[in-house]
């Protein structure tokens, strides 16, 4: 009997969001502050007398490629319901859901400005001597090219960029099969590979529209991937393929034991496996591609599966808002010791912010 491919439900991509943001969190909070780092308390070291917390950061790295992979799935998936639901002719379409994707854009850019404009007038107010910092870095966080402000905001003018040409993105991808399709593939991974062996920071306005750019092509590859994901529904397919494995496996017949526990043992290994290789961003899309299937085949509690997803309906707003909570209330995280507790009060408050922001948002109509 043939197997029903069951997609990604709404639910699940709200989880795996959750979880995203949950590593861009940890990441910002123990990866960069070695002041956070070394007073908060430490339970577990690895082999080489590193902190547990501290080689997270290998994992947390994955966060950026997490993001822009379900933002390539989503949008592909929104193209293919959209040419679904009106007729078969692509130039008809094609204005409707470019007209989509600005407005799209247009929501994502008003809650960033909403959220900078909130935290310069409490940052004006406690630091006046810092902020705003003079009016060309005022225009530059505002334009979003460079927000010196909020450093974890690199990719946001990168990722409108992509979503603004998902519609052309998409019909390319498509349109690709076969040898195509893989000389495709090897030329976003090389432009991917160049622009990061090749790293530049500029200063001149043209420089930063250049490196924002560059950041474009650099997150392509994996929007790319995530488009093909959603296209060929190859998600399904690999989810299938492991639960097919598993129930197959000595372990699941011979010792019953439950494929969940398995997935979950195979979760933990990928998990430590990337803590224990370098810190490089070309070898993420492989752990990620291998660890989203593995998780979606766990049998979840509802209690986490419905907090992962809370935590990802408010994601945006936690990403826009983590950075400037550590900045104006660091101190007082730093002083919760327990990396736990201090990340659930992290979250807790830039969720908080998150009821802030969107009821200005709904009272403004924005």
């Amino acid at each position: 009997m043939q197997q029903i491919l069951v997609g990604m439900t709404k639910e699940e991509t709200q989880q795996l969001k959750g979880i995203a943001i949950l590593m861009m969190v940890w990441l910002h909070l123990f990866g960069t502050n070695t002041e956070i780092l070394d007073g908060c308390e430490k339970f577990v070291y690895l082999w080489n007398g590193d902190p547990l917390i501290y080689a997270m950061r290998k994992f947390a790295r994955m966060c950026v490629v997490f993001y822009t992979f379900l933002g390539g799935y989503g949008l592909c998936k929104v193209y293919q319901k959209n040419n679904d639901n009106l007729n078969h002719n692509l130039n008809d379409n094609l204005k409707p859901q470019i007209s989509t994707n600005f407005r799209r854009v247009w929501r994502l850019m008003a809650n960033y400005w909403l959220v900078l404009l909130l935290f310069l007038g409490i940052a004006m107010w406690l630091q006046p001597e810092t902020y705003p910092g003079g009016w060309r870095v005022l225009l530059e966080n505002m334009t979003a090219l460079n927000c010196s402000y909020n450093d974890t905001l690199w990719f946001l003018l990168p990722y409108t960029l992509l979503t603004l040409l998902a519609t052309p993105i998409m019909r390319l991808v498509m349109g690709l099969h076969g040898k195509w399709l893989w000389l495709f593939l090897a030329v976003a991974l090389a432009v991917k590979v160049v622009i990061y062996v090749n790293e530049t920071t500029y200063t001149s306005w043209l420089g930063l529209i250049w490196q924002n750019l560059l950041a474009a092509a650099g997150l392509f590859f994996m929007f790319a991937i995530g488009a093909l994901f959603a296209r060929d529904r190859l998600m399904e397919r690999v989810v299938a393929a492991i639960k097919r494995w598993v129930e197959q496996s000595f372990v699941v017949r011979k010792m019953n034991v439950s494929m969940s526990a398995v997935c979950c043992v195979l979760l933990l290994l990928l998990f430590f496996g990337r803590i224990c290789v370098g810190a490089s961003t070309l070898i993420d899309p492989i752990f990620l591609l291998s660890m989203i299937p593995v998780y979606l085949c766990i049998q979840r509690p509802q209690w986490l599966s419905g907090t992962l997803a809370f935590i990802g309906k408010h994601s945006t707003n936690i990403w826009f808002t983590h950075r400037y909570i550590l900045v104006l209330t660091g101190t007082l995280i730093t002083a919760l010791h327990y990396p736990v507790v201090m990340l659930t009060a992290l979250v807790g408050i830039c969720i908080l912010c998150s009821y802030v922001v969107k009821g200005l948002m709904k009272l403004l109509r924005m």
